[in-house]
């Protein structure tokens, strides 16, 4: 059975996501975070941040967006490897030889119920969007596509991914094959845990001559933990 792919749509990325470039790279500065979401005074406070992005606001900015990523991890409802009702009725039909509108509007639905409980997840607004196309529904296409595109910026604006003390800051283990995804590399298959809070992930062979990169998961794990 044939399996529909879907490939990222990134029109914010520019030059490979910046590491074959100087550029300023911020890492989260989890503390200050905590803090600003907390505060029912603050523009950050999380509980009216995250209305906003769930009702697909395209006026949130690259600083509310990096507020809600990393600010996710300690809401209550944050959980990495939760695993959706969904995703098999998804891969049931994904299996299917074709799709008709009638099955996207499917998708849809099921993608959401997803991402009710994953709401960063890069490979699943991916879908949503995709398929919000296939519907004709372009204004919806745009919003989910704005949501995806400032995500991977956020994750991308913590560094350059090349070495531990760049390494990109994400709150999830499959958003590093997510962004591996983004950039066009392919998974090597080999993974491992560098120190306290470094996950490398080899790739395979590619024009930069990239063996692999670095992603911090120090505070996921540190979350896990508790």
């Amino acid at each position: 059975m044939k399996k529909i792919l879907i490939t990222f749509q990134l029109v914010l990325i520019i030059g490979l996501c910046g590491f074959t470039q100087d550029k300023e790279f911020t890492k989260p500065d989890y503390q200050t975070i905590k803090q600003e979401i907390s505060d029912r005074q603050s523009d950050f406070y999380y509980p009216a941040l995250f209305e906003r992005f769930e009702n697909n606001d395209t006026t949130l900015t690259h600083k509310d967006y990096r507020m809600l990523y990393y600010g996710y991890i300690f809401q209550d409802d944050y959980s990495p490897n939760d695993r959706s009702s969904y995703r098999d009725s998804l891969q049931a039909l994904y299996e299917q030889d074709t799709l008709v509108e009638k099955d996207y509007r499917k998708i849809i639905r099921f993608e959401k119920g997803v991402l009710q409980n994953d709401p960063f997840s890069m490979r699943d607004l991916n879908t949503l969007a995709y398929s919000y196309s296939q519907t004709g529904e372009q204004e919806m296409t745009k919003k989910v596509d704005y949501k995806l595109n400032l995500i991977i910026e956020t994750i991308l604006s913590t560094g350059k991914g090349l070495k531990e003390s760049n390494a990109w800051h994400v709150i999830e283990v499959s958003h590093e094959y997510d962004i591996l995804n983004v950039l066009g590399f392919q998974f090597k298959g080999e993974q491992s845990l560098r120190g306290e809070k470094y996950d490398y992930l080899k790739i395979k062979e590619n024009r930069y001559g990239i063996p692999g990169f670095y992603f911090n998961v120090g505070q996921m794990l540190k979350k896990q933990q508790e």
